[in-house]
């Protein structure tokens, strides 16, 4: 073989390793590495309803892509943002959103709803925020991570990465151990025992297991694991309730290149009315609580009492268009997307979950076998996971195995417990029906957006080339033309109102351009009133316009009596 034909070979084989998943996660069977990713957002660049750019790259090198849905200028129409998994190894948020993106291009070609949609309103999509996070989902041996590529000193010992999880049993997977201690906090569920409780010791419980991650003193310091170097999470760097020199921060808020990427292009985008994103925070299956003790603090924390019927109903409607029931808690992280996107961005934001793992009933007891009572709820949760698991016959659990300890000579060590990403992310088969319901929610969602009208205009004259010109402006939509927290911290733009008059003409009273407050939804309105006088001939009409990046504003002719 020539050395040319041997280097052709050589290409060809790297590129089809190149093109291979990193490793067969059977958890996230049927979804898309990196590689994968990009060539699906390479294929919706040939859409004539979708633009794609890189907002920029990743520590680990990859592109942070943004798709652009609609028609004509789509800077210039109101907006709503899109964006997938915040937290990485919520990798069913980067594939919903990547299958929405999808489905808006495909249906804004035929479907004439979705073609309306699309004239008047745009949507960004940013599938992939944390691209690295998303491909640490595939490497070996699996665990979930959300940092980036960057190598972080978790323990903040000046070492880094020195201490990560170690496969012991050599599956492949990082789930827990069990150490037999006297004095541990854990003991077998009656039910299950496979499943570990907390020892209750006010009901005379006594623990049997101490229960860490998988792994070993690797840096001998007598701790486990508590250094993984697993990077900044995008969704622990973002600036509202930032917690510094705490694991997965960063060394400031928005440290991140990625992270920055997407924040910079949110805050160039003043078109942008309401952030949707994927996230465990889930506020749509579980809305915000307003404090309004806490409302008159200069750092707001808690929801503005103005917005929460807006947020309630939102939530209402997203319920009615998943149809799920049992969602569970939300979760609370400190430095989060949505939260920014709310307090610190000033839009309406909303988290989805989008998929949990359902309920599944216990078997019914034997005859004559006496029922369990239902006080005790602990373990509740592993003992429903341990059943849907088993419905849909999926390997989502490691046999405790007892193995040799390096760092427990003579003591009992198991290892076993569940595997990471089951409970977070649902079968791939799943993802095109949970796709579907998200595309109904966010292009419904445009209907409830802010819309300005002009009415009772009037333009007067007196006498002398003065006019006197009087309008009343009408949101007519449901939403308010921002968040009270948009007000509170000044980011989303205000709405104008703008008089076009020609060349030496004479503001009397009033400004060719005012600003309007905020308005709110439903009827809320505002009034001005301008005298002008022309220095020549009184034209017959006065065109008014009224407008914001994020609202869908109006302009009209008004004729002069």
């Amino acid at each position: 073989m020539s050395r040319l034909a041997i280097a052709h070979f050589l290409i060809v084989a790297a590129l089809l390793v190149f093109a291979q998943p990193a490793a067969a996660n059977p958890a996230l069977e049927g979804y898309v590495n990196d590689v994968q990713f990009t060539a699906q957002v390479r294929d919706l660049d040939q859409s004539d309803l979708v633009a794609v750019r890189s907002l920029g790259k990743s520590i680990g090198g990859r592109e942070v892509w943004l798709l652009t849905i609609g028609t004509g200028k789509t800077d210039e129409k109101p907006a709503i943002a899109v964006v997938g998994n915040i937290h990485g190894p919520h990798l069913a948020g980067a594939e919903l959103a990547m299958r929405m993106a999808q489905r808006l291009a495909k249906y804004g070609e035929s479907d004439e709803a979705t073609t309306k949609v699309l004239d008047a309103h745009t949507f960004y999509i940013i599938p992939r925020p944390s691209p690295d996070a998303c491909e640490k989902c595939f490497a070996a041996p699996f665990r979930e991570r959300a940092g980036n590529d960057r190598k972080t000193d978790d323990d903040l010992d000046f070492a880094f990465g020195e201490d990560p999880p170690d496969d012991l049993n050599g599956d492949g997977w990082i789930t827990q151990m069990r150490i037999e201690d006297e004095t541990g906090e854990w003991l077998p569920h009656p039910d299950e025992p496979r499943v570990l409780i907390q020892a209750d010791r006010k009901k005379n419980e006594r623990g049997k297991y101490r229960v860490l991650v998988e792994g070993k003193d690797d840096d001998h310091d007598e701790q486990f694991n508590e250094d993984g170097g697993d990077g900044v999470a995008l969704n622990r760097n973002f600036t509202h309730r930032y917690e510094p020199f705490a694991k997965g921060t960063g060394a400031n808020a928005v440290s991140e290149p990625e992270h920055r990427a997407v924040a910079d292009f949110l805050h160039d985008q003043p078109n942008i009315a309401a952030a949707f994103c994927f996230s465990p925070e889930d506020n749509l299956f579980h809305p915000w609580k307003a404090n309004q003790q806490a409302e008159g603090a200069r750092i707001k924390t808690t929801v503005l009492s103005a917005d929460v019927p807006q947020l309630e109903f939102l939530a209402s409607e997203y319920k009615k268009l998943h149809g799920g029931s049992d969602a569970p808690d939300a979760a609370a992280s400190r430095g989060s997307f949505a939260e920014w996107a709310y307090f610190h961005y000033g839009r309406w934001s909303l988290a989805a979950r989008g998929w949990w793992v359902p309920k599944v009933d216990p078997p019914k007891p034997a005859e004559g076998e006496a029922k369990k009572p239902a006080d005790d709820k602990r373990g509740s949760d592993e003992l429903n996971l341990l059943r849907w698991l088993a419905r849909e016959r999926l390997d989502g659990f490691v046999a405790w195995t007892p193995i040799e300890h390096p760092d427990f000579p003579g003591r009992k060590v198991e290892v076993g417990g569940f595997k990471p990403f089951y409970a977070l992310n649902p079968p791939a088969k799943e993802l095109d029906g949970l796709a579907e319901k998200h595309v109904k929610f966010i292009t419904a969602l445009p209907q409830w957006l802010p819309k300005l009208a002009l009415t009772d205009a009037e333009a007067e004259s007196l006498g002398g080339g003065v006019v006197r010109v009087s309008v009343t402006v009408v949101n007519q939509g449901y939403l308010p033309t921002m968040p009270d927290m948009g007000r509170v911290n000044g980011e989303p733009y205000p709405a104008w109102i703008d008089l076009a008059l020609p060349a030496k003409t004479d503001l009397l009273q009033g400004h060719a351009r005012t600003r309007l407050p905020r308005l709110e939804g439903v009827g809320g309105k505002a009034e001005r009133t301008w005298l002008v006088r022309f220095a020549g001939e009184v034209p017959r009409t006065i065109e008014i316009k009224v407008h914001a990046p994020a609202v869908l504003g109006t302009s009209r002719p008004v004729e002069i009596k």
